[in-house]
């Protein structure tokens, strides 16, 4: 069942009030522990949001619900956060533990966007897929 919709704006207002480090991190396990694949159009749209530990926060759930079709996004909120100068060491955990989970399904998305039109979508992906590998 999906997170209930004020359950999901308290978390959300939550994962973007860094300033209250504690709460932001409890709402990002909450959403990590509770979300379902009914919650993954919103969690799509948390990957667009302005704030990259709400990205993060986002990140995390769709890996651990082995969303390998939208790596795609999840690459796109990625190089985002590099692009904002950050290290991304979080995302980058969340990518590679989707992939190696969901090897076949990673390495087919992964190799549809070998052929992306960003130069950053196919760099990502490339380093993303020696995860595949199971090496």
């Amino acid at each position: 069942m999906a997170i209930a919709s004020a359950e999901w704006d308290t978390l959300v207002a939550a994962l973007r009030n860094v300033e209250q480090t504690d709460q932001a991190c409890a709402a990002a396990e909450k959403l990590y522990k509770e979300a379902t694949e009914e919650d993954v159009p919103k969690l799509l749209t948390l990957l667009s949001d302005d704030e990259a530990f709400v990205r993060e926060a986002a990140a995390w759930p769709l890996s651990g619900l082995g969303q390998a079709p939208f790596l795609k996004a999840l690459l796109v909120a990625y190089q985002r956060g590099l692009d904002e100068g950050l290290d991304n060491d979080g995302f980058s955990a969340a990518l590679i533990d989707l992939v190696e989970v969901k090897r076949q399904e990673s390495a087919a998305e992964l190799r549809l966007l070998a052929c992306d039109p960003s130069a950053h979508i196919r760099k990502n992906a490339s380093w993303l897929m020696k995860f595949c590998s199971g090496e």
